[in-house]
């Protein structure tokens, strides 16, 4: 099926403002979305819970890594959402959208982890990890990116990605 000219962003629907506040509730959004893919892959694989952001985020503040970890994993996972999903929406907000932007989107996203990651010396660089490992953190980042992307380019420039209302 052809794109249709017509469902091209024609320029902002919105305030800049307003626009970055939707990046706040599409990261949150987005965030919910890759915890449910998270809980879904761990319950067909078996995978057992990870503490890395836990770890990071610990190492960062100077926490115990014995110190509530399910807890420091949602605040990694919930704050590193609403840092970045604003940059989604400020890219919507420019006319970059669609798939190709959410991709470039989650480029974004796991250099940010990565960046904190390995800095605070939680893990090696990412192509050193298993592969299971990489696999695992590209599909989880790859359901925020794109979930995020979708809301950003729906709420601020109305892009319909199917032709069509739903």
């Amino acid at each position: 099926m052809a794109d249709v000219p017509s469902y091209y962003p024609q320029g902002p629907q919105l305030p800049f403002g307003q626009a970055v506040a939707l990046g706040l509730g599409a990261g949150a959004i987005g965030v919910a979305a890759m915890t449910a893919s998270n809980k879904l892959e761990q319950l067909v694989t078996g995978r057992p819970n990870s503490y890395v952001p836990a770890h990071t985020t610990g190492n960062l503040f100077g926490i115990s890594r014995g110190r509530t970890p399910d807890g420091l994993n949602h605040f990694h996972h919930w704050s590193m959402g609403l840092i970045t999903a604003p940059v989604r929406a400020i890219m919507a907000y420019n006319g970059y959208t669609g798939p190709y932007a959410s991709f470039i989107f989650m480029a974004l996203r796991l250099t940010a982890d990565e960046v904190l990651e390995y800095n605070n010396g939680t893990t090696p660089p990412p192509w050193t990890l298993p592969i299971m490992d990489q696999t695992v953190d590209l599909l989880h980042k790859f359901v925020f990116a794109f979930v995020s992307g979708y809301v950003c380019d729906r709420t601020i420039q109305g892009v319909r990605y199917f032709g069509r209302d739903y």
